[in-house]
């Protein structure tokens, strides 16, 4: 295939994969064979909305060697193996899909294909055991996975890997895969894909507006330091005070989060991407209605401190972030990770992720990570 042609396959993949809801932010990635030699594969930490040509990195399938400015995805070594391991693999795509990343942590066992699904998939669900992203450990496991012939892999509290002799066949491996992992996860819907009802903006160092949609529409503009404030808005501004940082909130009312938060009030981060972006753990607090909402908007606001989300009963998840495509986010991963925590919790006593892994992953992510978009 022309390095062009393959480039122009990636690009299309990825915006595949956000319309498919099959990754939130930059998560996941994509790669195309060119040859025998050399892959195409997304860069680290551009979004998928603004991939051109020229971001688009090729990779030695040997050496893994690339060349020019643009890192290739941490995952590159993931991909090099596909490619090295099956001669008949041209397409790749690393996803962090709802239902397949849950059921990497508990029930896998009971994941049984029927015969459409198999003979799409390929055979049968394969995991791996857990290793932190982007390391030799977690390359040598997949590794594993694909030389028994695994085209559809769950690698644990991660996300999934699905390989194909080309891009629609890798895509609806899965489609597959997330419709098998779906009828074996916990019946409750997921809700963060609708709009928020309510939500804010930083407008400056004084003044934000806050938006609902139960109104007109509108924005009511209020300052950081008014007096009177209904209490959600007294929350929004005390949030803002505290942390310069967030410029975007947004409130996600959700069943699986409350039926999580009803089982703890300390929601530890099961899955590797809720770490990165959301944090060790989610605090509950709350509720916020009198007769001492002061005393549930301080507690909200502590609860956020190494955080993105914090949980308070009566009114829901509140996500907080720099752009409100990176609260969607937030929101989003966190109600997967309450999904992961359910399914593992119906099997017994919850394992989170290691705590010193917790703490790196999130080091390395609002460090380093998060700049890049």
């Amino acid at each position: 295939m022309q390095e062009r042609i393959a480039k122009a396959e990636v690009i299309a993949a990825g915006q595949e994969l956000v319309a498919r809801g099959l990754v939130a932010r930059t998560w996941g990635n994509v790669s195309c064979r060119i040859d025998e030699n050399t892959f195409a594969v997304t860069p680290s930490g551009i979004g998928y909305e603004r991939l051109t040509p020229e971001t688009i990195v090729t990779v030695d399938i040997r050496t893994q060697q690339y060349a020019g400015k643009v890192k290739p995805s941490s995952e590159k070594g993931i991909h090099a193996a596909a490619y090295r391991l099956n001669p008949n693999v041209n397409f790749v795509i690393h996803t962090h899909q709802a239902y397949a990343t849950c059921l990497s942590v508990s029930g896998y066992t009971a994941l049984v294909p029927g015969e459409d699904e198999r003979a799409i998939l390929g055979g049968d669900i394969l995991r791996t055991a857990y290793a932190l992203p982007g390391t030799k450990a977690l390359r040598r496991n997949v590794e594993a996975a694909l030389v028994a012939g695994g085209s559809a892999i769950l690698m644990e509290r991660h996300g999934a890997l699905l390989t194909g002799a080309d891009r629609a066949m890798a895509f609806a491996r899965a489609v597959a895969l997330e419709a098998v992992c779906r009828c074996a996860a916990p019946k409750i819907p997921l809700e963060a894909a609708e709009p928020p009802a309510l939500h804010s903006r930083r407008l400056d160092s004084d003044t934000f507006a806050m938006f609902s949609l139960a109104e007109d529409g509108g924005e009511r503009q209020l300052r950081l330091r008014q007096d009177g404030l209904a209490p959600v808005a007294a929350l929004h501004a005390a949030i803002y005070r505290a942390y310069p940082a967030f410029a975007s909130i947004m409130h996600l009312s959700s069943e699986v989060l409350r039926e999580a938060m009803e089982d703890t009030n300390d929601l530890p981060a099961v899955l590797d991407d809720f770490a990165q972006l959301v944090g060790g753990d989610m605090k509950a607090c709350g509720p916020l209605p009198p007769p001492d909402p002061q005393s549930a908007i301080r507690a909200a606001v502590r609860g956020l401190k190494g955080r993105s989300c914090v949980y308070i009963r009566g009114l829901g998840a509140i996500g907080c972030a720099a752009t409100a495509q990176d609260c969607g986010a937030v929101l989003a991963l966190s109600e997967k990770n309450a999904l992961a925590y359910l399914n593992a919790r119906a099997s017994g006593p919850v394992a989170a992720l290691p705590w010193l892994d917790r703490k790196l992953m999130r080091l390395v992510y609002t460090r380093k990570y998060s700049k890049k978009k």
